[in-house]
This record gives C-alpha cells, structure tokens and sequence, in this order.
C-alpha cells in the first residue's frame, strides 16, 4: 500500500496505540475497516455510528486512490483530515487526525469499580475477587 500524499509505502504499526499502516515522511494513517472496528475494544466508541456519519455526511470524491485499490476516497466536509472508501470502508487520517479524533472518545471501563457502587457493603472476600478479576 502506498501512501496517498507522497507515495511511500506505509508500514504496518501502531497508530495512536491501534494497529494500521503509518507513513513516516507525512505521519498519514490508513486504518481498514476491521481496525476501526476494534476501536470499541479501548475506547467508548461506536464503530456503526461512525461509518453512519461518514456516510451521511457531505462528502466529495478526491483524486486519492483508495491504498487497497478498490475506489476512489471520499472527503467529509465537517471533519478535517479524514477521507474514507465507500467500497471498503477504510478510512485515511492525515497527520493529527486520528489522535484529534480519538480524543473525543472516554476510555472503555472494564465493569464498575467498587468504589462507583454507592452504599455498598464489601466483604474481604468480594475485594479480593475484585482485585484478581
């Protein structure tokens, strides 16, 4: 896959802690599909809504080739620095991009805390297992 804005060819790696392919000239990420899904996993974000907002949004055809070659990507005009494929649904975050928008995002909690249960009455027994959990 080559880069949209100066053709070197991204590498596989960690984008803002997300596996995608970076371009380190440009600092551009592609993530596809799977890899925005699998932001769900870190962060409190909904991939569906997402992909419904880019879509419903004003876009406009680029002269930027998708990186795996299935189309043409498209700009959103509310959202500076993100184009995406309609086809395959990747998505290209130009340098910035992807830390400004997964700042928007609350990291994901793995359940409540003891201390978010309010008047609970914890038992040794129960703290441990909360700590080994």
């Amino acid at each position: 896959m080559k880069c949209l804005v100066d053709g070197d060819v991204l590498k596989a790696d960690k984008a803002e802690a997300h596996t995608g392919y970076g371009c380190k000239s440009c600092k551009g990420s592609w993530l596809p599909k799977s890899f925005i899904d699998s932001i769900q996993y870190t962060k409190e974000f909904e991939p569906q809504k997402f992909f419904s907002t880019l879509s419903k949004s004003v876009h406009e055809t680029t002269s930027s080739k998708c990186p795996v070659n299935c189309g043409a990507l498209s700009s959103i005009a509310d959202i500076d620095g993100i184009s995406y494929c309609p086809s395959c649904l990747g998505v290209w975050f130009e340098s910035k991009a992807l830390k400004s928008m997964l700042n928007n995002y609350q990291i994901k909690r793995e359940g409540a805390a003891i201390a978010d249960i309010p008047n609970a009455s914890v038992g040794i027994f129960d703290l441990l297992g909360a700590l080994f959990k």
